[in-house]
């Protein structure tokens, strides 16, 4: 699966092991970070073909991919934690934050908790505004949450997992769809997570931390609809929202995404950077 860009590893400031690939080009750089049941190379069509010219990152959340974990189970503090200590391992001064689903929450927790090192974020498709609903729950069973999540892993369930996210199997080449079924495989993480997590008055934390943030959402989107995410907004940021688009815009819509991307981009870099509360 690291055909097209070898992984690449870095040691945490808490021991942890974090597995990312790199694209290097201009710009302020760019953290690509997964949703659940994802890693790294979810963001392989992106990184393949990027929406613009900058330095772009993807890792692997602690727990997830070929990042190494912790003995107990994450909290949001501790991913949050782990964003900000893969900036200071790479000695990167300030980035943008791209999260997508879940991945997203994480951003939004690190721009809360640390602000220096972040320029902005962009959260696509996120979570925090709002529980997702048509969400599964893992069970109190880890090693059965780990067989669950092995056999929905296959080529069968990915299909109908695609479409429920508001993508046609058929538009995803063979290879991204492996990606996909392999970064399911990969999440060990979620077999013991519990119940999703939940932050406590996401929006007013992220817009507190006065770091300019920008929004990309699908109007189709089932785990998080649009018009929740819209009233908790309300508009305290701009919302790019792509007709049509469910919950992976950047597979179902992927030319549209990499045209609104690069203006949220450009929003993030360009709009002031305010002092923290």
């Amino acid at each position: 699966m690291d055909k097209d860009f070898p992984h690449k590893r870095v040691r945490l400031r808490n021991g942890l092991d974090i597995a990312y690939v790199e694209v290097a080009n201009g710009g302020v750089p760019i953290v690509w970070i997964h949703g659940m049941g994802s890693y790294r190379e979810t963001f392989h069509p992106l990184l393949k073909h990027p929406p613009l010219e900058a330095r772009h990152l993807a890792l692997d959340l602690p727990g997830f991919g070929d990042s190494s974990h912790l003995s107990r189970r994450h909290r949001l503090a501790d991913y949050a934690e782990a964003v900000d200590g893969f900036l200071e391992a790479l000695k990167i001064p300030e980035a943008v934050l791209a999260g997508h689903s879940f991945g997203g929450m994480v951003a939004g927790e690190t721009v809360d908790r640390y602000p220096a090192r972040i320029r902005g974020i962009i959260l696509v498709s996120s979570a925090g505004w709002l529980d997702p609903v048509n969400a599964l729950t893992p069970t109190s069973l880890v090693w059965f949450n780990r067989v669950g999540i092995w056999v929905t892993g296959m080529e069968f369930f990915g299909r109908r997992m695609l479409r429920a996210l508001g993508v046609d199997p058929a538009t995803v080449t063979t290879s991204d769809r492996r990606r996909l079924q392999l970064g399911w495989r990969k999440a060990y993480e979620m077999a013991r997570m519990g119940p999703f997590y939940h932050s406590p008055n996401f929006a007013d934390r992220v817009f507190a931390a006065g770091r300019p943030t920008a929004v990309i959402h699908g109007d189709r989107d089932l785990l998080f609809p649009l018009a929740g995410v819209t009233e908790v907004i309300a508009e305290r940021s701009p919302i790019w929202v792509i007709e049509g688009a469910g919950h992976l815009p950047f597979y179902s819509h992927p030319e549209m995404f990499r045209v609104v991307f690069a203006k949220a981009y450009r929003h993030v870099v360009g709009s002031p950077r305010n002092a923290p509360r």
